[in-house]
C-alpha cells in the first residue's frame, strides 16, 4: 500500500509538474507574443508618424517660402515706386485673396476627394482632377477678361483714383491675365501632394518663390519694368509650380490619371 501510494503521488506529482510547466510556458510565449504585437504596434505608429511629420514639415517650407516671396516682392516695389507703388499692390490683395480663395476651394477640395475616393477604390476617382483643372481654367478666363479689358474699372471699384490707376494699370492686367495660371496651379499642388508626393510639391513651390524674387530683382531694376516686371515675375512663378509639378505624372508611383 506504501508503495502503491507512493507511487500514485509520484504520477500526480509529475502530472501537476507537467501540466504547471505547460502553464508557465504558454504563460512566457502569450507574454513574448504581447511583446511582439506590441512592438509591431509602436513601430507602425512609428511609421505613420515619420510620415505625418514628413508630409506638414515639407508643406510648412513651403509656405515659409511663399512668405518669403511676398516680403521681397513688396520690398522690390517699394523701393522702385515708393509709396504709390505699395498702394497699387495693396488694391491687388482683394484680387489675389478672391483667386486664391476659389483656387483653393477647387483644387484643394478636389485633392481630398480624389484621395478618399482613391482609398475606397471608387471607379469616380479619376474624374476629380479633369474637372478641377476645366473648372479653374473657366473661372479665370472670368477674371482675365476682366483684367485686360476693364482694368480701369476693376481698379475704380477698389478705391483707386487716376494717378494710381495709371501706374498699377500694366499690374493689374498681367497678373490678372495669368489668373488662370494662378488657379490651375492649387489644383496640381493638391492632387501631387495628396498622390504622396509632397517632397516635389515643396520643390516646385520653394523654386517658384525663389525665382519669382530673382525675376522681381531682375526685370524691376536691370530692365526697368518698373510694376509691370513685378507683376510679370509673379505671374510666371505659378507656371514655373505647373511645370516642377508635372514630373510627377512621369513617375512610376502615378496614380493621377487624366
Amino acid at each position: 500500500v506504501f508503495f502503491l501510494s507512493k507511487k500514485g503521488m509520484t504520477d500526480v506529482i509529475d502530472e501537476r509538474f507537467s501540466l504547471l510547466t505547460v502553464t508557465e510556458g504558454w504563460q512566457l510565449q502569450s507574454v513574448d507574443n504581447n511583446n511582439i504585437s506590441y512592438r509591431k504596434r509602436r513601430k507602425k505608429i512609428m511609421k505613420k508618424n515619420n510620415k505625418f511629420f514628413k508630409y506638414v514639415s515639407q508643406n510648412i517650407f513651403a509656405m515659409i517660402g511663399m512668405s518669403c516671396y511676398i516680403i521681397a516682392d513688396t520690398f522690390f516695389i517699394s523701393r522702385a515706386e515708393g509709396t504709390d507703388g505699395i498702394t497699387v499692390l495693396n488694391l491687388a490683395l482683394p484680387l489675389y485673396g478672391i483667386i486664391f480663395a476659389i483656387a483653393a476651394m477647387i483644387g484643394i477640395g478636389s485633392a481630398t476627394r480624389y484621395a478618399i475616393a482613391r482609398e475606397r477604390k471608387d471607379k469616380d476617382e479619376n474624374r476629380y482632377f479633369c474637372n478641377a483643372v476645366v473648372f479653374e481654367i473657366l473661372i479665370g478666363l472670368i477674371f482675365m477678361t476682366a483684367g485686360v479689358f476693364f482694368t480701369d474699372k476693376v481698379m475704380a471699384v477698389m478705391g483707386a483714383d487716376k494717378e494710381i490707376i495709371e501706374l498699377g494699370r500694366g499690374y493689374n492686367r498681367i497678373f490678372l491675365a495669368f489668373a488662370p495660371a494662378f488657379m490651375v496651379n492649387y489644383t496640381f499642388t493638391g492632387f501631387v501632394r495628396n498622390d504622396n508626393d509632397s517632397k516635389l510639391v515643396m520643390i516646385a513651390t520653394l523654386t517658384s518663390c525663389v525665382s519669382n524674387i530673382i525675376l522681381d530683382y531682375v526685370f524691376m531694376f536691370p530692365m526697368g519694368m518698373g510694376m509691370n516686371g513685378a507683376a510679370l515675375a509673379t505671374s510666371l512663378s505659378p507656371i514655373i509650380s505647373i511645370l516642377i509639378c508635372s514630373i510627377h505624372f512621369f513617375k512610376k508611383t502615378n496614380r493621377i490619371k487624366f
